[in-house]
């Protein structure tokens, strides 16, 4: 189940049930502007995708009211998705806040490398906030929990497990989604390490690349330049990206 005041919609689009992990849909609800989110799970099979979302103002307010037979506006999927890893080496999801819902999706795609358990780390303000936990457990996932507060899992941020796991897992690959200021910490914990996926949660405008409304700095040919994070995101590679 989502957390307190969290919300996951099960939308029939067989198109949306083919995203890639990682990719969005661009959801109209009351308002101008639409909302961007994640895939939370994917069903080719049934022809079924899901959004989970915080309701948070007036849209996501609407969009969680939408009772089943609702008819709604969405473009997608949408931007890049995640790579899928080398199967032969392990990797890790490391999610925070509503940055972990399309780790689900991934995780619920991917194989596992031979011989290992996948591992999630998973990070919230506090426990009531924490979304998915049992769900990557459910698909054999060794789980990590930190919450700012301390009130459940350790007491700090995702970086802590994280650095552990680097340390035991040299060859390992990275897959993450969260606030800025967390893949920040991603990028630098992971040092000069290849495979090291972050997908960012920005504001947007149009969704496909023509406002500009949510680039971000990011490395060029030429040098620093600007990357659209709806169009050639939102999915990056550590090297693409410039942080603060």
């Amino acid at each position: 189940m989502p957390a307190p005041d969290h919300v996951e919609l099960w939308v029939h689009s067989p198109p949306l049930a083919k995203a890639t992990p990682g990719q969005f849909a661009h959801v109209a609800t009351q308002g101008m502007l639409r909302r961007p989110i994640s895939f939370s799970r994917l069903d080719v099979d049934t022809g079924h995708a899901a959004i989970l979302f915080q309701v948070v103002g007036v849209g996501t307010r609407w969009l969680a009211s939408q009772q089943e037979g609702a008819v709604l506006d969405i473009l997608g999927p949408l931007g890049r998705g995640f790579p899928a890893p080398d199967d032969r080496r392990p990797w890790c999801l490391v999610g925070g806040g509503v940055g972990i819902p399309p780790l689900l999706a991934a995780a619920s795609q991917w194989t596992p490398a031979a011989q290992t358990t996948p591992a999630t780390i998973l990070g919230a303000r506090t426990a009531s906030l924490l979304l998915l936990e049992e769900n990557f457990r459910q698909l054999g996932h060794e789980v990590w929990v930190t919450t700012d507060d301390g009130s459940r899992g350790e007491k700090g941020t995702v970086i802590g497990p994280l650095a552990r796991w680097l340390a035991k897992n040299p060859l390992g690959q990275v897959y993450a989604c969260g606030p800025t200021a967390m893949l920040s910490a991603v990028a630098a914990t992971s040092g000069q390490r290849g495979d090291v996926w972050l997908a960012l949660e920005q504001r947007m405008g149009c969704g496909v690349g023509a406002c500009l409304a949510c680039v971000v700095l990011g490395n060029g040919a030429n040098g620093p330049s600007y990357r659209r994070v709806c169009a050639d995101g939102p999915v990056f590679s550590r090297e693409e990206l410039i942080f603060p």
